[in-house]
């Protein structure tokens, strides 16, 4: 796979120049960015797993961010947890919150199984809005202690850029570490062809339901994250429309692709804050939106597939080099001695 050192040098000097940003950039509003398309990243690198992997379509990924988020942000607050065992503990919850609802959900398929993520998600934010007791209603939980290690605790937005670096660096290498396992190639066969899988002995509502925990796992550490970050969450923190907003990311990135969901992610969260300083005011805000939506029309025209598409799918079924070591053979046998 000759691919492989060329993608490992690629990565590492993105890591590189990632690492080498806060030295140039001084903005704390371009950081503030920065960290934003981070979450964007974490969160669309695991629903990928998902719905790029195992197949199944997934619209409630904002669930589960707000799971872990609410979970975290309670033990710091209410039972004095630091940022670490409650960002371990939220993405515990989140990823047994998404087993329970792959267990009852997953043996659905197509337009169902994403009806039914859709309106999870909607019951854990009326459930947030109204368990006023515990989550504080919309009056939100303000507050939230932030993340101190070996004594410092973090300030400004460069400490949390490079936490948020660490995450995005830990999310791609492990969903790559699983995508090239057995578990991987399992969720690679269910995706393409269930029956075929099924006749070699795969059991495919394990894997999905798999997939799926793993990815709520991911999804309720952004959470903790977030919540950390912002000091403050709120049932409308994370809502149907950023569900959505995940799954154009990944879209535009392209279903099932390594490659593209990082850029995908970046470009769209990125637009809207690009467009932030033309967009201002009550009645032109929703231009932003329309610049996302008017950008996924022109990329489905032109490159439905999106940027990189399916490029995993090379790495596993290309049988090009024992094609061309039969071949060599063939050629020598021709030839003689």
């Amino acid at each position: 796979m000759k691919w492989f050192p060329d993608r490992i040098r690629v990565l590492t000097l993105t890591l590189v120049i990632a690492l080498l940003i806060p030295i140039f950039v001084r903005s704390a509003f371009v950081l503030h960015v920065l960290v934003l398309l981070g979450i964007w990243v974490v969160l669309t690198v695991s629903l990928n797993l998902v719905t790029g992997f195992a197949g199944p379509l997934a619209l409630g990924h904002a669930a589960f961010v707000t799971i872990g988020a609410y979970t975290g942000a309670l033990l710091m607050l209410n039972n004095g947890w630091s940022f670490w065992p409650a960002l371990l503990v939220g993405g515990l919850t989140s990823l047994l919150s998404g087993l329970i609802l792959g267990l009852m959900a997953l043996r659905l398929r197509g337009d169902y199984l994403g009806m039914v993520t859709l309106g999870f998600g909607e019951i854990i934010r009326v459930v947030a809005i109204n368990w006023v007791d515990l989550t504080r209603g919309p009056m939100s939980l303000p507050g939230i202690p932030r993340p101190v290690i070996f004594g410092y605790t973090f300030k400004g937005e460069v400490p949390f850029y490079f936490l948020m670096l660490a995450l995005v660096v830990f999310t791609q290498v492990t969903v790559e570490r699983l995508l090239f396992s057995r578990f991987g190639r399992a969720c690679l066969a269910v995706r393409d062809d269930v029956e075929a899988a099924r006749a070699m002995g795969v059991e495919d509502y394990k894997y999905k339901v798999l997939a799926f925990c793993i990815s709520s796992g991911y999804a309720g550490l952004a959470g903790v994250f977030y919540a950390s970050w912002t000091t403050l969450f709120s049932p409308d923190s994370f809502t149907l429309t950023d569900s959505i907003m995940i799954s154009v990311m990944e879209t535009l990135g392209g279903i099932g692709s390594l490659e593209g969901i990082i850029p995908g992610a970046m470009i769209l969260g990125a637009l809207p804050e690009l467009l932030r300083p033309f967009t201002t005011g009550v009645k032109i805000a929703s231009l932003r939106l329309a610049g996302v939506g008017l950008l996924m029309v022109v990329m489905l025209i032109v490159r439905p597939q999106g940027i990189a598409g399916m490029s995993i799918r090379k790495a596993y079924i290309s049988l090009e080099p024992v094609r061309r070591l039969f071949v060599r053979d063939q050629a020598r046998i021709q030839e003689g001695p």
